[in-house]
């Protein structure tokens, strides 16, 4: 490739960023001064104010959506913005434009939220709703078990989640590579009770080799959990009914062995 055609390559990247950021300072600034307070600190009424300087921001992004979204897509990479913006700001980005790209955006800024300024049900029903959408929800669940009273009441099912129920479902709709071994890696090192709780009946519906062979006490998960298994769906009744058939035939293989050739096998 020529000089002249590098260096023309070159200066047409710095003057397209060049462009994106000069076009994001001014929103950054806007982001810097909207969000510059943490609901979980505020009064009732300091909390009704800020909604109308929220609403403002909001109504100035949907008029000009075209601007705002890059903008959103690249503030809210950044995790040292405000941590009540790195929430609203997702969902902000969700309402202007709900593409799996973006989806992995807002899962990743939610995921360093401040729980503490944000509804539990709002935060809940997102995560599971990017769960049902087969997004990697992983980082997202799991930056509840930091918070050992998170509890969400379904009214229609007239039904209270806590943590452990919460983090099911915003995990259990999803591929178990998104959350399997990051969930057995966590509970390696976790030293909060809650969080322990929260992360045993997990694994033990996962019910895979991995996680009882790190962890054998969830070959004998009591019987009180039982009752979670309706919540997880025929995906996952589907999936042990294979295990199960598997593991039959590997067992009646072994057995024909044994008989035909006077060969034993250990794992029978």
């Amino acid at each position: 490739m020529k000089r002249g055609t590098v260096f023309g390559l070159l200066a047409l990247s710095f003057l397209i960023t060049n462009s994106a950021l000069s076009q994001s300072g001014p929103i950054h600034q806007q982001i810097q001064q909207t969000y510059n307070f943490q609901p979980h600190l505020l009064t009732n009424q300091e909390i009704k104010d800020k909604s109308a300087v929220l609403d403002q921001f909001w109504t100035a992004a949907k008029a000009k959506s075209s601007v705002y979204i890059p903008s959103l897509r690249q503030e809210l990479r950044n995790f040292r913005n405000p941590p009540f913006f790195l929430y609203d700001g997702s969902m902000l980005l969700f309402s202007l434009s709900d593409t799996p790209t973006d989806r992995k955006i807002a899962l990743a800024a939610m995921a360093h939220c401040d729980l503490r300024d944000v509804q539990p049900k709002d935060y809940f029903h997102q995560v599971h709703r990017m769960a049902t959408l087969d997004e990697n929800t992983a980082a997202a669940a799991f930056h509840i078990l930091a918070q050992p009273k998170f509890s969400v009441f379904i009214p229609p099912h007239v039904l209270t989640l806590g943590q452990d129920y919460a983090l099911i479902y915003m995990l259990m709709p999803t591929d178990p590579d998104y959350w399997l071994q990051p969930a057995i890696d966590r509970l390696k090192v976790e030293h909060d009770p809650t969080a322990q709780k929260s992360l045993l009946p997990l694994l033990w519906y996962a019910q895979t080799n991995a996680a009882t062979r790190r962890f054998p006490l969830l070959r004998a998960m009591p019987p009180n959990l039982l009752h979670l298994k309706p919540m997880l769906g025929n995906s996952w009744d589907a999936r042990r009914r294979s295990e199960r058939k598997n593991e039959l035939e590997r067992r009646t293989e072994a057995k024909n062995q044994y008989e035909t050739n006077g060969v034993s096998n250990s794992r029978w």
